[in-house]
């Protein structure tokens, strides 16, 4: 099990420790922050970004291709009348041929932690204590 614990300073300002790291989440202004740090969903799609990034990189070492550069970008389209996302867009640039590329996108898919659990659900159970 991982643990993240996320701790209020002030106005929007919450301050996020995962074992050793801190994390600066805020807003915007136009969100009525002080734009500190990353918002929530920008620090989202970093997870979603960053997580495929490695799940390319393992299953490359793991076929031994040779990988110089591998960029993954996310974007993502928002549904402001419920308060989600309606599309994640996964975008993977690399000097990687495109046949060998197509290969390594479809293998990680199954390792990347994230993409996985926002493409299968997952429960959520809040408690009180």
């Amino acid at each position: 099990m991982i643990e993240a614990k996320a701790e209020w300073k002030k106005s929007f300002q919450v301050r996020v420790d995962v074992r050793q790291f801190e994390i600066d989440v805020d807003e915007p202004p136009q969100y009525h922050g002080d734009d500190t740090g990353m918002m929530p969903t920008e620090l989202f799609i970093s997870s979603l970004a960053s997580c495929f990034c490695m799940a390319l990189v393992f299953v490359a070492k793991k076929k031994r291709v040779d990988v110089e550069d591998m960029r993954v970008d996310v974007s993502a389209e928002a549904d402001t009348e419920n308060f989600r996302y309606s599309k994640l867009i996964v975008k993977v640039l690399s000097s990687v041929p495109d046949r060998q590329l197509k290969e390594l996108v479809e293998q990680a898919k199954k390792y990347c932690y994230v993409s996985n659990t926002i493409s299968q659900s997952c429960p959520i159970e809040y408690e009180i204590n």
